[in-house]
């Protein structure tokens, strides 16, 4: 029967050690990228889309109140015609 070494234990110990925590490397890598994948495909381009559709709205907000604001200007302007 062969004597195993210490040394020949412990080698062998840190081979699969590091063939573990190359595993968990490997799988943390395909989880991040999936998790990357994910947000380039559905939650960035809806975010683009909301913030487009509340870009839309802020600036056709300020349009109608100028030309609100155009329009009370004009009714000032006739009445200090009129007086």
């Amino acid at each position: 029967m062969r004597k195993i070494h210490k040394n020949t234990f412990l080698d062998k110990a840190h081979l699969w050690s590091v063939r573990t925590l190359m595993g968990f490397t490997v799988a943390g890598c395909l989880v991040v990228g999936v998790q990357f994948y994910n947000y380039v495909k559905n939650v960035r381009p809806t975010k683009l889309e909301v913030w487009r559709k509340a870009k839309e709205e802020e600036v056709a907000l300020e349009q109608h109140e100028k030309e609100l604001e155009l329009l009370r200007r004009q009714q000032e302007a006739e009445s200090t015609i009129t007086s």
